[in-house]
């Protein structure tokens, strides 16, 4: 469909352009003291049949694009095209000049068109070229807005295949310490085997039910969280402590899918499963200054390697935290003596959270 006729505002702004353009031919035809009516009769209506007429060359200006046509073909088209614009509107202002001598006192329209032809089949080419050279602005904004489309859609996909990478990162690790586990389990403890395989299927069956790009509430990303906290807490046993502070009303808000995963499996792997001792996860959320924050924290090593900060999985989440919320959004992990922190810093006013 035409872009104009989608969007009858288009259509009113451009007939209301034309009503304007038709002071051309009005000046071409000479004084109209005391003839008001008779001008709009002889030039503003066939100016607004014109426009409407030519509406149609909007697909045959779509085969000769300017940037994929050939001069001499641009040239022979528009040459062509505006001699039977001129033509055309020369026509329309004759039959509305002979419409016209019908009402009394208006006999001289006609009169008004001879010897100004001319100037009115030139008028006529110059309205064709005015007409193509609109079209032609209006295809490129068109083109621009299908880029930006296209563009968008990208975007989504990318985010979607960032997070597919990240799922594929998370679960051989994890299902590998969890099978062992649950084989452990089987001969000492065949109950606790049991329930192990049973959240391990609740923490896959809520991880595959994430969305690929859209928010989901904090809630759902905190019970991904427990889910995989409650497998590990089976393999860790009192190694591992779980100390969760959750500001009451942030639950409620959207939040970038697997945002915490990393943040947690990180801790667990490169902090408290190094530990011979273990230690305390702490998981905390709070509102403050426009924006949700969440902080994980958890002893590391004081012998041991730097506790992955620089990781796969912080730098897949920093790239997903500056796509989702260009302007604000801040993942900072720093190891501080013998204690490594993450906390992110999510704008309410972006990707899709409330204000």
């Amino acid at each position: 469909m035409h872009p104009l006729l989608a969007h009858p505002r288009w259509l009113l702004a451009y007939l209301g352009a034309w009503v304007l353009l038709s002071v051309l031919p009005a000046a071409a035809l000479g004084p109209w003291e005391g003839h008001g009516l008779q001008a709009a009769a002889i030039t503003v209506l066939p100016t607004l049949a014109f426009a409407l007429a030519v509406l149609p060359s909007w697909y045959a200006l779509r085969v000769f694009p300017l940037d994929r046509s050939g001069l001499l073909r641009l040239a022979t088209f528009h040459g062509i095209a505006a001699a039977v614009g001129g033509a055309l509107w020369l026509g329309l202002a004759e039959a509305a000049a002979r419409a016209a001598g019908l009402v009394p006192g208006w006999e001289d329209a006609v009169l008004r068109l001879a010897g100004r032809r001319l100037e009115l089949a030139a008028t006529g080419a110059v309205f064709w070229c005015l007409f193509a050279a609109f079209h032609y602005l209006l295809a490129a904004m068109e083109a621009v807005r299908e880029a930006q489309a296209r563009a968008a859609v990208l975007e989504v996909r990318a985010r979607e295949a960032a997070l597919a990478g990240l799922k594929a990162q998370v679960h051989p690790h994890f299902l590998f310490n969890s099978l062992n586990t649950i084989s452990s389990l089987v001969v000492r403890d065949p109950a606790g085997a049991r329930q192990t395989c049973i959240q391990l299927a609740d923490f896959l069956r809520m991880s595959l039910r994430t969305p690929d790009a859209r928010p989901i509430p904090l809630a759902a990303e905190l019970a991904l969280a427990r889910a995989y906290l409650a497998v590990e807490a089976v393999r860790l046993g009192p190694r591992l402590v779980v100390r969760e502070t959750v500001e009451p009303g942030c639950e409620a808000v959207p939040v970038l899918p697997l945002v915490l995963q990393p943040l947690v499996e990180n801790a667990i792997r490169h902090g408290i499963a190094r530990i011979p001792e273990g230690g305390t996860l702490a998981l905390d959320a709070w509102r403050d200054g426009g924006a949700l924050w969440l902080r994980v924290t958890n002893p590391v090593d004081p012998g041991g390697p730097d506790a992955g900060g620089g990781g796969l999985g912080l730098r897949t989440l920093r790239d997903r935290l500056g796509a989702m919320y260009p302007r604000g959004a801040v993942l900072d992990a720093r190891r501080t003596g013998d204690t490594f922190q993450v906390a992110v810093r999510l704008p309410l006013d972006e990707g899709g959270n409330d204000a």
